[in-house]
């Protein structure tokens, strides 16, 4: 084929290429504004609209960002002298902003400085016109002048612009040689992530050139790597990312590891090549101070850090020179490269006998949850996996697994489920049962609250609060004994927990007194008691290794303790250093590991290393501890004929039987995608037994009630308050009551006697049908139960032809409609007018309600079967007309949102009211209001009055009518459904999260102690 044919396919994937540049430069753009508030902002002018990016994205492009700008820094301000021409050459520069970054930061080194871009002439004459165009980045620019002709586009003192292909190296070098003399310039060349996307020849070619240009040169190269082979989960799911966007990495492949990078350096002309993983740059004192570490937590919350130390381990950092005289401007303040971890030659490797089964679709599948087991009806014990998080978020469910030669689950539900949560722990300690214990709903959203769930009992109760909110943290029981241990763990954003405290589950929980070498302040560490100290029954015996240090580190530290408990009212913990020989001292510090005993030795599995990620042979390792120390005795690889490696990250690990059971697991692979672990993992140490019994299978998701208790802390079990529901009054509106007058009272009634059209006696389904149009497409919340979950998300989607979706709603079926848009569904409020002109005649907002139609916001078509509306609130105040059928309408006073299982900003419940007041005729600590609604009763729902409805009919018609009862102060921008927050509740929210972080530095107790009173303070402020 000639070179002309090719042309249009070459077009095509540069274009592809050019397109990468845009996820990119979003990216960039939220770092800057986050990252970077005290400095101008460059990247703004390239991204027309600010996406706040998610908190592991921003931390992955900041770690990128800091990298390129500290070696350029090193690069500007080293040798050789000030007086020599430097260039700083971004290949595949994309929208980067380096240039003026450099002249803002540091603009005494830049005076003998050009930096020039490279990319696609395509992007770079759109570069051009921005630059030209914006007089933020023209006038940091002197003697800026408009190149005429390609390559050239740009041109100015400090700054040139090429657009050039990287594929035609004559060309940019001649372009190169018109800027200035290359015989007497210092070059260094960037590469961030760009010639990773040409033909690996090529890309060779260009660092192979880059070597004998300008009378010395430097080479930043950034680009993916395959530390583990191609099968890694990590390194599959980003593989696969960049195949479907038809861009594939494709030195990968070629240069999969640090060393077959540094020997393609030095082949083509770099003498002196060092290379670090983007994880061991983080780690690097060079690139960021322990401090600044830290100091990240306090402009963005961030608790990603096994899926931020699997990005880093796949991205590598090469910096290559050729200066051999003077060395490199940065090799003397780099450290050397470090080494990755593997076992010492000695460690064996044992056979791991496996079985697995697959999850069949998302159910099944949730990171960071807790397991227990349960025995079944059968005398079975089975495995559940609890909480955590799912494909759509937190949720509020259980996966239950049976043995693979049973049939049918007959596992009991749990029953008044703990609220929501991931990062928690769960004990079985013996008779007393399953301890549930703290856990977050986000990174600031630590939690305090425990539970217990008795032997053979489906209902949770709550038990003693943690002395502080918790999450990451380890327990472990005791031997055989029904105590607990509790080590470290997060209390907010920023605060490591640096206590050890006893839970005894008739007393609750004691802080033990450390004594020896204490341990620093850890979370998500290694933490196993390996049993009583011989001849004294109340002193236990354990380890605790690595975990994550508040530096963002882990640590690389291993210790034995001995816990005393003669004296449970002052407990005694004492450390002391534990010898880690070998590769031990590697492999066994790890951060997200779970640890089982097995046998006399410890089975830790999975997690991520200080070395980033654990390779694939060294994941699961058996650990000998005795008095001399800990030591890898086996590493378990996986057996060859595995259908996909598990991602043990996040995933519950429970001994069952004599089995070892791995559930669910996974990791958000950066921009990448997410990879979930979709098999159950059964294994043995035991070849003949692991082939006698199959393994453990996916049997059903229980959907949980949700708790009738919150989050909020409680010093003990007390007898909560149940009020019967009150009705809710109706009247009739004329001179002596108005509907300013309802407003004014700020209570809901039942309003009788209105004329709201035509609309009561026609609106049959038959004629609905006929009206609307039996084949208009329609979008409906379609269950299989009744009562709808708008945050488990226990429904689906569905578009209907109307006729259909009607005849199926009249027959009680569990299907609900909530009228749209026409025009613009995700833009503009739903007015039945205009949304359904065929029924606009029939329904008329009644005279009396004018108020209500000045200020009207929407008005919205509401049909259903038998589909129970969830616990929600509104922030406007409404109407709701009820036309066809009955409904049963519950509603609370707004006081009682923090006892109804509201989450933190959210404007939803789980709850199921109706369940909990059948059961109970009443729901502890609140003042429900309840009626009865039948065609031509219209019922005023006052703002933020939390309500719920169930159908008394097969179908049910109403128009809801929104309104704006306030004068201001509501949140501006796009608000479709009307139920957006006021501003000074969302302003409030970032308030509360800046108040909290300031407290972060002091000790827990003092900082309990002002937060509390703050509170306090803030309650007076509303009553």
């Amino acid at each position: 084929m000639s070179a002309k044919s090719n042309r249009p396919k070459k077009q095509l994937q540069d274009n592809l290429v050019m397109e990468t540049n845009g996820s990119s430069i979003v990216s960039k753009r939220s770092v800057e504004k986050l990252y970077y508030p005290n400095e101008p902002h460059f990247f703004r002018y390239f991204v027309r609209k600010f996406q706040r990016r998610s908190p592991l994205i921003n931390r992955g492009y900041l770690l990128r960002l800091k990298l390129v700008d500290t070696t350029v820094r090193n690069f500007l301000s080293g040798h050789p002298s000030q007086q020599t021409k430097k260039l700083v050459v971004n290949l595949g520069c994309g929208s980067d902003v380096l240039p003026w970054q450099c002249l803002t930061r540091c603009p005494k080194q830049c005076e003998n400085v050009v930096f020039v871009d490279v990319d696609f002439p395509d992007l770079i004459l759109r570069k051009s016109a921005v630059v030209r165009q914006t007089k933020e980045l023209a006038s940091m620019l002197t003697n800026l002048e408009e190149a005429m002709e390609l390559p050239c586009t740009l041109r100015s003192d400090q700054y040139v612009q090429l657009g050039c292909d990287l594929g035609d190296l004559a060309s940019l070098e001649k372009a190169l040689r018109s800027i200035c003399d290359l015989s007497e310039c210092s070059i260094l060349f960037i590469a961030e992530v760009s010639i990773t996307y040409m033909e690996t020849n090529l890309a060779d070619a260009v660092i192979g050139w880059a070597s004998r240009v300008g009378s010395t040169a430097e080479f930043c190269l950034m680009e993916q790597i395959l530390p583990d082979g191609p099968d890694h989960p990590f390194a599959r799911t980003m593989l696969s990312h960049f195949n479907k966007l038809k861009t594939p990495i494709k030195s990968a492949a070629v240069y999969p590891s640090a060393e077959s990078q540094r020997s393609r350096f030095r082949s083509r002309g770099w003498p002196d090549v060092q290379t670090w993983s983007l994880w061991d740059a983080w780690k690097s004192e060079h690139f960021f101070s322990a401090q600044q570490r830290v100091d990240l937590d306090a402009l963005e919350p961030f608790d990603e850090w096994e899926e931020f130390s699997l990005f880093a381990s796949h991205y590598i950092l090469i910096l290559a020179s050729t200066n051999t005289e003077n060395g490199a401007t940065w090799s003397s303040s780099l450290p050397s490269s470090p080494n990755s971890a593997g076992c010492d030659k000695e460690v064996l490797k044992k056979t791991l006998n496996l079985s697995w089964s697959q999850v069949k679709g998302p159910k099944g599948l949730r990171r960071f949850a807790a397991g227990y087991t349960l025995r079944d009806m059968l005398g079975q014990e089975s495995p559940i996996n609890f909480l955590g998080l799912g494909t759509n978020g937190r949720s509020v469910s259980a996966d239950m697994f049976v043995r693979g030669d049973l049939h049918e689950c007959k596992l009991p539900s749990p029953t008044n489920s703990p609220p929501g949560r991931m990062c928690h722990t769960i004990t079985d300690l013996g008779g007393f049962g399953m301890f549930l214990t703290g856990g977050r709903t986000s990174p600031s959203g630590a939690l305090a609250d425990c539970w217990r769930l008795g032997k053979g009992s489906a209902l949770w109760e709550r038990v003693e609060d943690l002395p502080v909110p918790l999450y990451r943290h380890c327990v472990s029981r005791l031997g055989q004994s029904s105590f607990g241990l509790l080590a470290g763990g997060k209390t907010n954003a920023s605060t490591v927990y640096g206590e050890y405290l006893l839970l005894d589950p008739l007393r609750g929980w004691t802080q033990c007194l450390v004594q020896g070498q204490r341990p620093p302040p850890t979370y998500g560490a290694v933490l196993h008691c390996t049993g009583a100290a011989p001849g004294s029954p109340s002193h236990f015996r354990g380890i605790l290794s690595g975990g994550m240090l508040r530096d963002g580190t882990i640590s690389q530290q291993t210790f034995s303790w001995e816990v005393a408990i003669n004296n449970r009212h002052e407990p005694i913990i004492t450390f002391a250093a534990c010898q880690t020989p070998g590769s031990s001292s590697t492999l066994l510090p790890r951060f997200g590991a779970s640890v089982l005993s097995c046998g006399d030795q410890l089975l830790v599995l999975g997690g991520v290393s200080q070395a980033g990620l654990i390779l694939q042979g060294h994941d699961i390792v058996l650990v000998s501890v005795s008095s001399e120390g800990c030591t890898i005795s086996s590493c378990l690889p996986y057996p060859d004929q595995i259908p996909e490696r598990p991602l043990i990250v996040g995933s519950s690990v429970l001994k069952v039987e004599d089995k070892i059971v791995i559930l669910g697991g996974g990791a958000t692979c950066f921009s990448m995608g997410t990879f979930w672990t979709k098999h159950v993992y059964t294994l043995s140490l035991n070849v003949s037994q692991s082939a006698q019994l199959p393994g453990w299978k996916h049997s059903t998701t229980v959907e949980l009630p949700p708790s009738l208790a919150s989050h909020r802390p409680v010093p003990g079990i007390q007898r909560p308050l149940v009020a019967a529901p009150k009705p809710i009054l109706r009247v009739r509106l004329g001179a002596q009551l108005s509907l300013d007058d309802i407003i004014s009272a700020g209570k809901p009634v039942v309003i009788e006697g209105l004329d709201m059209g035509a609309c009561v006696s026609l609106w049959t389904p038959e004629y609905l049908a006929s009206s609307v149009g039996e084949r208009r497409k329609v979008i409906v919340h379609q269950a299989s139960t009744d009562a709808l979950d708008f945050n488990a998300k226990n429904f689906q989607y569905v578009t209907k032809d109307f006729g259909d979706f009607i005849h199926e709603a009249k027959t009680g079926a569990s299907m609900y409609l909530r009228s749209l848009s026409n025009e613009s569904p995700s833009e503009k409020p739903a007015i039945l007018a205009e949304d359904y002109p065929q029924l606009a005649n029939d329904f008329a907002i009644p005279a009396e309600l004018e108020f209500a139609r000045q200020k009207l916001f929407s008005s919205v078509l509401r049909i259903s079967g038998k589909a129970n509306m969830w616990l929600h609130y509104d922030v406007m105040a409404n109407v709701y007309f009820q036309i066809v059928g009955t409904k049963r309408m519950v509603l609370f006073p707004p006081s009682d949102v923090t006892n109804l299982s509201f989450g933190p900003g959210a404007s939803s419940s789980s709850l199921d009211v109706f369940s909990a007041l059948d059961a109970a005729g009443g729901i502890p600590n609140s003042h429900s209001h309840e009626a009865i609604v039948g065609p031509g009763d219209a019922l005023f729902i006052p703002s933020l009055w939390l309500h719920t409805a169930k159908p008394t009919s097969d179908l049910s018609v109403a128009v809801n009518v929104f309104f704006r009862d306030l004068d201001g102060g509501y949140a501006t921008g796009r608000d479709v459904y009307g139920n957006r927050d006021l501003a000074a509740y969302e302003k409030g929210r970032k308030d509360v999260a800046r108040v909290a972080n300031s407290f972060a530095h002091l000790p827990a107790e003092s900082r309990a102690f002002y937060i509390s009173r703050l509170a306090e303070e803030l309650g007076r402020k509303a009553a």
